[in-house]
């Protein structure tokens, strides 16, 4: 799409203000309204399969200080990376900054195939089956120029796994992508027609096992499926899991079947080109003596290190507290790449992975990243909490999670993070029921509401305990509690597991036999709102000094 429709657009919004069509140029370029301050917007950026090089992360801090934004750049659970704040004059300048260093914002936004994930592991861990990432790079790039599938009913969501453990939650993708190897051949499991929201749906299976050079067919026929038969009037009901709902597996996969057959015969598809995937380990010289440990770094190695495939290197998870890292983290983190590591790739839960970093060089890279306050350990475990931007930046969000999960963070590393047996438990929490944090694949999740009370709107948080990381199930809504007392809830509901589980229960079957109503009863008490005069502050959200009123409108991302 030409920059300058997007001058254009933008030009137009500054003299008048946003229309549907202006929106929908702004969006396609992952260019948001920012929430409450006209004239200034989100720049979401595209990164397939999660690849980042030290330039292009040097690149986001220069371009995330200029604007100046409290709360730095934010990562997202697309593996992507939003700057807010930044004012329209300075919008296609950021562009070409961006597309200097091979990243871009195209078709972050809008009724398209999204930024295709991959799993941050890929090409190094020891239990996958073989690498996914030229395939998800390959299948990024060919649909997202591909000129038949820039208006379809709803956007698209392509993940892929090569792994045993689903690190990408491919079974709440639209279409979910796993290696498989079966009777000597490698190939892949294919699922479709999951998806989060409102509204979660898993995905189920449209085809076992198909052979490498069948992928592309086999994408394109279920694009071109949804294409013509995706719902077009009712935005609500659009998504690709809505048409699985409507017709059924059995129809859609003898539908889908037929039109790859369909392609096949026509001979149109090309041969895909694979990229080649070059990763090396950094400049540090092992062989020059290791600083001493510093505290926290068995804990740190112990939650936050995977030891690759590849003998003598370890990928490494860089905690990025509540996917938020300011100018000075993205460079410490790109400097950290150049010394200690070969390559950066993105995680859906809003961190950082450096790979190839070897085993003897763990110590000093803990050592270089704790200054910065990147050496946190559990990462992607209990502490590491996902939030989504909520009401700071987002127009769709009722309340705003940062500070609710912020509060929550320091809860439970004071009082329970020692008890080894919730260390792999995770929370997430979103500023409204569309899951962007993915709350309803979490052990404990949250989504903001409001609900009135004496006659005032009180901010509060459903919570969904016992759901599966993987997505295989869904947290069951408990109970509502308001914003003020959130950090209590989740507090009394890991005393609860703590001290009434049986030997070896994991959290998700501990809530399966005890039910709702015993977590409904622990927590009813934190229900109880006084009179705005006697308890104002329960009528005020997180973080905020005045009185709380609903603020959200419809979000862009289907402008």
């Amino acid at each position: 799409m030409s920059s300058e429709l997007l001058e254009q657009a933008l030009r137009k919004e500054a003299e008048s203000g946003p229309t549907d069509e202006t929106k929908a140029v702004r969006v396609r370029h992952g260019i948001y309204s920012l929430r409450g301050q006209p004239g200034y917007y989100v720049v979401r950026i595209r990164i397939p399969a999660g690849i980042l090089t030290a330039e292009q992360l040097e690149t986001v801090a220069a371009l995330t200080a200029t604007v100046g934004w409290e709360e730095g750049a934010h990562l997202t659970t697309r593996q992507g990376i939003e700057i807010a704040g930044v004012p329209t004059n300075q919008v296609t300048d950021f562009l070409r900054r961006l597309e200097a260093v091979g990243l871009t914002t195209t078709h972050t936004g809008g009724n398209v195939v999204c930024g295709v994930v991959c799993c941050p592991l890929a090409g190094v861990a020891s239990d996958e089956i073989f690498d996914v990432t030229p395939f998800a790079l390959a299948v990024d790039k060919h649909f997202r120029e591909h000129p038949d599938f820039q208006r379809m009913p709803r956007k698209i969501k392509i993940a892929f796994e090569g792994c045993a453990h689903d690190h990408v939650r491919t079974l709440v993708a639209d279409i979910g992508v796993r290696a498989l190897h079966k009777d000597g051949h490698n190939g892949f499991r294919i699922v479709i027609g999951g998806g989060l929201g409102a509204s979660p749906k898993t995905a189920q299976v449209f085809e076992e096992f198909i052979l490498p050079e069948r992928l592309f067919d086999t994408l394109e026929a279920i694009l071109r499926i949804f294409d013509r038969h995706g719902d077009r009037q009712n935005r609500s009901h659009a998504r690709l899991k809505w048409l699985l709902a409507d017709w059924g597996i059995e129809r859609l996969r003898n539908e889908i079947t037929a039109e790859r057959t369909r392609l096949l015969a026509a001979g149109t598809s090309q041969p895909q080109v694979l990229p080649s995937v070059v990763e090396e380990s950094g400049r540090f010289d092992a062989s020059a003596a290791p600083p001493a440990h510093r505290q926290g770094f068995d804990a740190w190695r112990q939650s936050n290190v995977r030891l690759q495939k590849q003998p003598g290197f370890a990928a490494v998870f860089v905690r990025c507290p509540l996917g938020d890292l300011q100018p000075a983290q993205l460079l410490r983190v790109a400097e950290a790449a150049r010394q200690f590591a070969g390559g950066i790739r993105t995680s859906i839960d809003q961190n950082l992975v450096l790979r190839w970093v070897p085993e003897q060089s763990l110590p000093a890279l803990h050592d270089f990243l704790s200054p910065a306050d990147l050496a946190g350990y559990c990462a992607e475990q209990l502490l590491d909490v996902t939030r989504c931007v909520g009401a700071t930046a987002c127009l769709s969000a009722i309340t705003n999670p940062k500070p609710a999960a912020e509060r929550i963070v320091a809860a439970i590393e004071k009082n329970l993070a020692r008890d080894p047996l919730l260390h792999g438990l995770r929370i997430r929490v979103s500023g409204c029921p569309n899951s962007c944090s993915h709350h309803h694949a979490a052990d404990i999740g949250l989504y903001g509401v409001s609900k009135q009370v004496n006659g005032r709107p009180v901010p509060h948080y459903v919570l969904l305990l016992g759901g599966l990381n993987t997505a295989e199930s869904f947290g069951a809504r408990v109970i509502e509690i308001p914003a003020l007392r959130v950090t209590e809830a989740v507090e009394q509901t890991l005393e609860l597991y703590q001290t009434e589980r049986a030997s070896g229960e994991t959290f998700s079957a501990f809530v399966g036999r005890i039910g709702a109503a015993r977590v409904r009863q622990r927590l009813e008490p934190l229900t109880r709102i006084g009179a705005p005069e006697a308890e104002p502050e329960l009528y005020r959200d997180l973080g905020s000094n005045r009185q709380f009123k609903v603020e959200a409108k419809r979000g862009e991302c289907a402008a």
